[in-house]
């Protein structure tokens, strides 16, 4: 091939990474167009439980398209525009992150003359380069089509019939935006830019203003901070300032948001509800006493309907699988049915003196607050069981779908992943001391390879056990809560997986 011909097929190479997603997304988005979800009402009136990143988006679509929150949800363009920006959205996450992976991993998919570190000079060299470069660009397919291929398991597969990106929920943002926001952190650790911090910066704030189970990026993102600092001081200076200024804009947003909404500069409300939960599903009558007496009656309300209904922790089966279905089928009926409605009638109607100038959610805020300082710290044991099944069911949804073959293919695919990354890490430092089994490829070239492969797959593990342990703590660990690594760990598998990298007939 000539070089015109070259950096032609370069070019078209590189544009199919977007245009494919790009295509893919916008399809099903003109198929299905926006799709209504059980909490897209709670999004769609600005509820005050709920972060204020896509509440404002849907509000100015709104103003922008000239309709009301009251519109039919079917027929509001406003929400069909939204599914427009989502779709995009997931496309450039998509592309984004794979032609970042391709140039990382696969730099010879980009025709050269350059060969696994060593520059070809010959016509033999020259076509070795492209014959690599074209199984490299074949990686780089597979590598696209995985995020790609989990939108489809929950188009088609998947009990909810529908893609993240056309679904009125955060999710149809959050999704993309995390892993934006990973593939600009494994950047900054990679090569150390101004340009992929500022980005990942802005990923994890955007991230935080939507929901707060992105938290995890900006541990991952504080990970990656203390990786890059050439000094222990500076490193943590730069962590301070980093938590200070995400944190910082991300609660100014929140409060400003609520002023303009409620005329109440405060943060968005209801997040211990969540704990209440689990502390309700784990208690029993007796622990009335632990209670303070103003909440002792409200108390026994919401367990004496909890337990009428079978929907607490000592009514669910035994056995793991059992078990975690028994806590997730209940645990809307313990909060949302039961919990809420009683604690918000209570703070209506009951005689307790609340501080003055508290928004209602925010008295019940105080309500929860209290009822889980008197019971967590008797339910120590009960809370670890639990969190510890909600953990073993989010790692087998993170990779997979929770049944009996698909538990076992989990366990199997995780000892896969975790021998292939210490394999990495083994070939890593085999290329610091031997040059000779680089078989023609410079030593230094692969050494940094496998480095990168190690980084990839180890931030992929954090990624995947901080997250499932954060909704593991507060929350059953469905799928809409775990699918934020699925696409990660399989990029990283294949990239872990790679291929043998000889120069031959040269």
């Amino acid at each position: 091939m000539s070089e015109v011909q070259i950096k032609k097929s370069n070019r078209i190479f590189i544009a199919s990474l977007w245009i494919i997603p790009l295509v893919f997304y916008l399809a099903f988005w003109f198929m299905d167009g926006a799709v209504w979800c059980a909490d897209s009402d709670s999004y769609v009136k600005m509820h005050a439980c709920r972060e204020p990143l896509y509440p404002t988006l849907l509000a100015l679509l709104r103003f922008i398209c000239g309709v009301g929150e009251g519109a039919d949800p079917e027929n509001n363009i406003s929400l069909f525009v939204m599914a427009f920006l989502q779709s995009v959205l997931a496309a450039v996450a998509a592309g984004s992150l794979t032609v970042y992976l391709v140039r990382r991993f696969y730099p010879e998919a980009l025709l050269g003359s350059t060969l696994y570190g060593r520059k070809m000079c010959t016509n033999a060299g020259k076509a070795e380069c492209i014959k690599c470069g074209s199984k490299q660009r074949f990686y780089a397919y597979i590598l696209l089509a995985i995020p790609l291929s989990v939108s489809l398991l929950n188009r088609f597969l998947a009990g909810r019939a529908s893609m993240y990106s056309n679904s009125i929920m955060t999710e149809g943002i959050a999704i993309s935006i995390y892993l934006l926001a990973f593939r600009y952190i494994l950047e900054y650790m990679s090569e150390g830019t101004r340009y992929s911090f500022l980005m990942a910066c802005l990923c994890v704030l955007t991230g935080i203003s939507v929901r707060k189970q992105m938290y995890v990026l900006l541990c991952l993102l504080l990970i990656a901070v203390i990786y890059k600092s050439r000094s222990f001081f500076g490193g943590i200076l730069k962590l301070i300032l980093t938590t200070i200024m995400i944190v910082g804009i991300a609660v100014l947003f929140d409060c400003t948001f609520n002023m303009v909404i409620r005329d109440s500069f405060i943060i968005h409300t209801e997040d211990n509800r969540f704990v209440t939960t689990m502390a309700m599903y784990t208690s029993e009558r007796e622990y009335s006493e632990y209670v303070k007496p103003e909440y002792k009656d409200i108390y026994l309300k919401i367990y004496d309907e909890c337990e009428k209904n079978g929907w607490l922790m000592h009514d669910a089966p035994t056995g793991w699988n059992d078990a975690v279905n028994h806590f997730a089928d209940n645990y809307d009926h313990i909060q949302l049915d039961t919990m809420q409605l009683m604690l918000e009638d209570f703070v209506d109607e009951s005689s307790v003196v609340f501080a003055d100038g508290l928004t209602k959610t925010e008295k019940v805020d105080v309500v929860r607050a209290s009822l889980n300082k008197s019971l967590i710290p008797h339910e120590s044991d009960r809370l670890l069981k639990v969190f510890a099944y909600n953990f073993l069911n989010g790692m087998v949804n993170t990779v997979a779908k929770k049944n009996m073959v698909l538990c076992i293919y989990s366990i199997v695919i995780y000892i896969v992943f975790i021998a292939l990354l210490i394999r990495s890490a083994v070939m890593y430092f085999k290329y610091g001391k031997r040059a000779d089994i680089c078989k023609g490829a410079d030593p230094s070239y692969m050494r940094k390879l496998y480095g990168a492969k190690v980084l990839f797959g180890l931030m992929t593990l954090i990624s995947i056990l901080g997250n499932v342990t954060l909704v593991s703590a507060v929350i059953f660990c469905q799928t809409r809560y775990t699918i934020y690594n699925m696409p990660l760990f399989y990029m990283a598998l294949i990239t872990l997986f790679g291929e043998r990298r000889r120069i031959k007939n040269v």
